[in-house]
């Protein structure tokens, strides 16, 4: 008795947060969850799912594939390489019509991952407000809220942040530099202890060319022979907290 009350107790959490992101396990694909992305890939085409597109939120991977035969649309979340979840999702998400709203006279180039709770608005026109927000700030477009219903207001701002956040992501790798040198981008060892950031700077081929503390602050400079960066580095209690490029730097 006490055995199958703690299943239903089990249950009743399983739902209630299913529900909460809005999102529903995928019944007849939860045997490729904790399989490396690569294997899950090939499963799922072998079952007839085609690739629909690819975004990162954080540091998870969401994965859309749309099935032609069972009109059924999927994503899958990928942390650390291995599938983490697997779950149904509207149509919309494939770039679908799912014939119940969510159509809209923009390109679909948000998913439901976009949103803070993981799904899309009920309401097709609070979506649409969004999608064009989204597209907006994905596009670097300049903030330009039309809409005077407060709700509609709202999701078009936040759909201008998700597209800001998504265009940043898509352009990690950018150093912030332009013109025809090559740079490395290093502001991906903000965070990271002294060790840690000296490692990712070594390995980026970057050496140590001067350290000195000021302030209870310790401050190092970095030089990279064969991009000509010079770079500052400033770390307290620690850890990372200020990179700069630097105008003269020591060359070893």
């Amino acid at each position: 008795m006490k055995t199958s009350f703690t299943k239903i107790t089990l249950l009743l959490i399983f739902f209630t947060v299913a529900t909460t992101f809005g999102q529903n396990p995928s019944r007849d694909l939860q045997d490729i969850v904790g399989e490396r992305g690569s294997y899950a890939e090939m499963d799922l085409e072998k079952r007839g799912y085609v690739h629909i597109r690819t975004t990162k939120s954080g540091y998870s991977v969401y994965s859309n594939w749309w099935s032609p035969s069972k009109k059924k649309c999927v994503t899958y979340r990928l942390a650390d390489g291995n599938v983490r979840s697997v779950s149904d999702a509207p149509p919309f998400d494939c770039n679908k019509s799912s014939g119940a709203g969510y159509s809209h006279g923009v390109s679909n180039n948000h998913s439901s991952q976009h949103h803070s709770n993981n799904s899309h608005y009920s309401n097709s026109d609070q979506d649409m407000a969004f999608e064009r927000g989204h597209n907006d700030g994905l596009y670097n477009k300049a903030y330009h809220n039309i809409f005077s219903d407060q709700n509609l207001k709202t999701a078009y701002s936040n759909g201008y942040g998700s597209g800001v956040g998504q265009r940043s992501s898509n352009t990690s790798y950018h150093s912030g530099n332009g013109g025809y040198q090559a740079h490395v981008r290093v502001n991906d060892v903000v965070g990271l202890s002294y060790e840690a950031a000296d490692q990712r700077m070594r390995s980026k081929g970057f050496t140590k060319v001067d350290e000195f503390k000021s302030d209870g602050r310790t401050h190092r400079t970095y030089y990279n022979r064969n991009t000509k960066q010079c770079i500052g580095v400033r770390s307290m209690h620690g850890k990372v907290g200020h990179v700069e490029k630097l105008s003269h730097c020591k060359k070893q």
